[in-house]
């Protein structure tokens, strides 16, 4: 059994985490016998959204304390969390993903990645380990990685022009994708799909993070089995 961090930004799709994404990518990592923890930033969140009406609220909530809605309580702060403790991190997309995992939004630099984000995901990618993104996710790997790559991302973030262009700015290649599909990077141990962004049925949206969780999954069998042989 691997453990499998995920890095969560609140409950619901409008301000924080997508929910449908959470619990897909909970289930395949269940099924396939792996061990998924859930982490989240203790920070009030940028923006409430009424999920009914797609409206701004005045209320204040806290990221850790709303994630833990969509995981029973089982959430610890993203402090405590580092790369030698897990095998792989995988982060649900939402708009969560840019508005409370990110510090800021602007037209010049589009992403200013919260920094114990920043730092997490850089300490797994030095130490070769997967990293997955559902849709707005991947802006956030493309943002946290971009100036310690030798070589440009290979991501998807599905088929809208404008986070296509924005992800080609962070400097990784995009690729259009299916939302039954997950893009493999296999130079940087980096899975990608479009999951919810593209607006499919949830059985779809369920194959494409199948195939997310089988790459990230992918990568630590091959890591271990090396070193098994080494």
């Amino acid at each position: 059994m691997n453990n499998i961090a995920l890095i969560l930004s609140g409950c619901g799709t409008y301000d924080g985490s997508d929910i449908w994404e959470v619990v897909l990518i909970s289930y395949h990592l269940g099924k396939r016998g792996q061990n998924p923890i859930f982490y989240a930033p203790d920070i009030e969140q940028k923006e409430v959204i009424d999920h009914l009406n797609q409206e701004s609220l005045s209320d204040k909530r806290n990221v850790l304390s709303e994630s833990a809605r969509l995981v029973c309580g089982e959430i610890r702060d993203i402090k405590d969390l580092y790369g030698k403790d897990v095998d792989g991190l995988i982060l649900p997309g939402g708009g969560g993903a840019i508005k409370n995992l990110a510090d800021s939004l602007g037209e010049e630099n589009f992403l200013k990645v919260n920094p114990e984000v920043k730092r997490i995901l850089r300490e797994v990618y030095r130490r070769k380990k997967p990293i997955g993104a559902c849709g707005l996710a991947s802006l956030i790997v493309a943002s946290a990685l971009r100036d310690i790559l030798e070589t440009p991302l290979t991501l998807t973030i599905g088929k809208d022009p404008k986070l296509m262009r924005q992800i080609e700015e962070l400097g990784a290649v995009h690729v259009i994708s299916r939302g039954t599909e997950a893009v493999v990077d296999s130079e940087h141990k980096v899975v990608s799909t479009p999951a919810s962004l593209l607006k499919l049925k949830i059985t779809e949206i369920a194959l494409g993070i199948e195939n997310l969780v089988s790459g990230v999954l992918d990568f630590i069998e091959l890591t271990q089995n090396r070193r098994s042989h080494a």
